[in-house]
């Protein structure tokens, strides 16, 4: 799962994070921001917004799924759930 919100609207409380560059399908570089100590990824970055992994969130209980992304990507014997609108890409959204 992961939270989409602008750049300016996250903090980094604690920690020190590593990063990698690559290049998305959209032709844009995406910088991958890691825990230096456990190499869980914490957020993606274009230069527009930030998707941050909400399972490095201290509270998730607020979180509720709004839409299915990549869905060309799934596995062929994972099920979509009906109830969400799904999305081939992030980009037909």
């Amino acid at each position: 799962m992961s939270l989409v919100v602008s750049p300016e609207s996250f903090k980094l409380t604690t920690g020190t994070l590593k990063f990698f560059e690559l290049t998305a399908d959209s032709g844009r570089t995406k910088s991958c921001g890691f825990c230096a100590d456990c190499g869980v990824r914490i957020y993606n970055r274009t230069s527009a917004l930030m998707s941050i992994k909400a399972g490095t969130l201290d509270d998730v209980s607020w979180l509720v799924p709004d839409g299915q992304y990549w869905t060309r990507s799934k596995q062929p014997w994972f099920e979509l759930p009906d109830e969400l609108p799904g999305h081939e890409t992030h980009g037909d959204a």
